[in-house]
């Protein structure tokens, strides 16, 4: 069996989860072969066993193998159980059938807690590397540029004082944006259009509002769960969620008052569903990565790398703490550019929450429970593609391909003279190859220094890990 083979990778790790992992594995796997009993559940609890032989190597992390407390415990229950069907009484057979089955089942549910753990240890591990390649670009040998961020050691503490959402009256709002002037508009009307507005004690906000009336239901779900995540996220590289506005539709007595009311322009004929957030001042990372077609103005993002990595530590940084210590973990299943929002201070923040969901709900193959296939096309991984299985590990493909972006400053898929290319297939074969300088952008640097050139070939072997099929 091939397990022989990887049991020197699992040794490496043991230290770190804290038991004799190659010993309880190999005795496991003995005792499913001959096994006289249950042998279909002997073998099938000996497959997922194997399945953490061959993931614990991605254990690297000291903070991801903590969250791994309880595996060995759990594999010395596995291989009891497994013990008890060496047996072969007819009598045991009768009376012990149902209660086996039963035993089964939990153990199989307790082996795949672990293994839906892999997603988040292993996105544990894209954070403290991207930690690392910063701290590597913050040397004398990066070129000498100036942080955009704080410091690594002053990001240890992201998560923001608890704050209240606020329920804005639809007055307060029009007020804000000038009754949705267009003026106010920060993207062109959609489904939903952001406005640009200013409350009352002076604070600048984003308003979302739905518009499109064709696909009410959906948005209007979308909406619930953003307002339903958000408050449980309150994160410095997530966007902050200040307040919304529900209005009910009004019968037809209360529009007959209203017509006869000078405030009518301020009350709404069909039912509002508005979000107010904190206002980003500098737009979105996929502006400054693809500026409109013929502007020359080239932004700190643009032209730094630095700065570009510093945008990856904040996104990688908001992913792990949706993963690892939101309650319930959150996927977020639209990881994107267009979906990072860069603030005053060039400080990320994640934004539109409206397809996340809570693992509990999503992540769970034993379960069978699979989900409509949504996202933006280049950044949903093709498992969630072929199955709709939804795993923490959407959203770490998602990042691997926005960290190709960032680097080549290409978009997801571009068309040439031989028809569409796909940022994975042109970016790969070029970093596995390593060449790594045909894949940089020529923006911020066309020579790297030697100290950027190091941490930018980590951040491009980073990404290929992130899109591995």
């Amino acid at each position: 069996m091939s397990l022989w083979t990887e049991l020197g990778d699992v040794a490496t790790v043991a230290q770190l989860v804290g038991t004799d992992v190659v010993g309880l594995i190999s005795r496991i796997t003995q005792a499913a072969e001959t096994a006289r009993q249950n042998r279909r559940d002997c073998r099938q609890l000996a497959r997922r066993v194997l399945i953490i032989s061959r993931l614990l190597p991605l254990v690297e992390d000291p903070e991801a193998a903590r969250q791994m407390a309880g595996l060995g415990d759990t594999l010395q229950e596995a291989h009891e159980l497994l013990m008890s069907c060496q047996r072969r009484s007819a009598a045991y057979c009768l009376f012990m059938a149902g209660r086996k089955a039963v035993r089964f089942r939990e153990m199989q549910n307790k082996i795949d807690f672990y293994l839906l753990l892999f997603p988040v240890t292993s996105h544990i591990g894209i954070a403290r590397r991207l930690d690392r390649i910063y701290k590597l670009l913050d040397t004398a040998g990066a070129g000498g540029e100036s942080s955009m961020l704080p410091q690594p050691s002053q990001l240890q503490q992201e998560v923001v004082v608890p704050y209240e959402i606020h329920e804005f009256t639809f007055a307060e709002i029009v007020a804000a944006t000038d009754y949705f002037a267009p003026h106010t508009e920060l993207e062109p009307a959609s489904s939903a259009t952001m406005y640009r507005g200013s409350l009352h004690d002076g604070r600048e906000v984003a308003v979302k509002r739905i518009t499109d009336r064709r696909e009410y239901n959906l948005l209007q779900e979308e909406f619930r769960t953003e307002l339903d995540i958000l408050p449980r996220l309150q994160h410095k590289h997530i966007v902050r969620l200040l307040g919304s506005c529900v209005t009910a539709r009004k019968d037809k007595q209360q529009k007959k008052k209203r017509l006869l009311s000078w405030w009518r322009r301020k009350e709404p004929k069909e039912p509002e569903w508005l979000a107010v957030y904190e206002y980003m001042e500098n737009g979105t990372l996929f502006h400054h990565l693809h500026p409109d077609q013929g502007s020359s103005e080239l932004s700190s993002v643009t032209v730094s790398w630095k700065a570009r990595i510093e945008v990856l530590l904040g996104v990688s940084r908001a992913i792990e703490h949706m993963h690892c210590h939101a309650n319930l973990p959150i996927i977020h299943r639209d990881i994107k550019s267009r979906n990072i929002l860069l603030d005053a201070n060039w400080v990320p923040r994640l934004s539109d929450f409206g397809l996340s969901l809570a693992c509990d709900m999503a992540m769970s193959e034993e379960f069978g429970m699979t989900c409509p296939v949504v996202g933006t096309f280049g950044y949903i991984d093709p498992e969630y593609l072929a199955t709709g299985h939804v795993k923490p590990t959407s959203d770490v493909y998602a990042l691997g391909i926005m960290m190709l972006e960032v680097l080549t400053g290409k978009k997801v898929t571009e068309e040439d003279e031989q028809g569409a290319i796909y940022l994975p297939s042109f970016a790969v074969p070029i970093i596995e190859a390593g060449n790594i300088r045909g894949l940089l952008d020529t923006r911020p640097v066309p020579e790297p220094t030697p100290g950027q050139l190091r941490a930018l070939e980590n951040v491009a072997q980073t990404a290929r890990c992130c899109v591995k099929e």
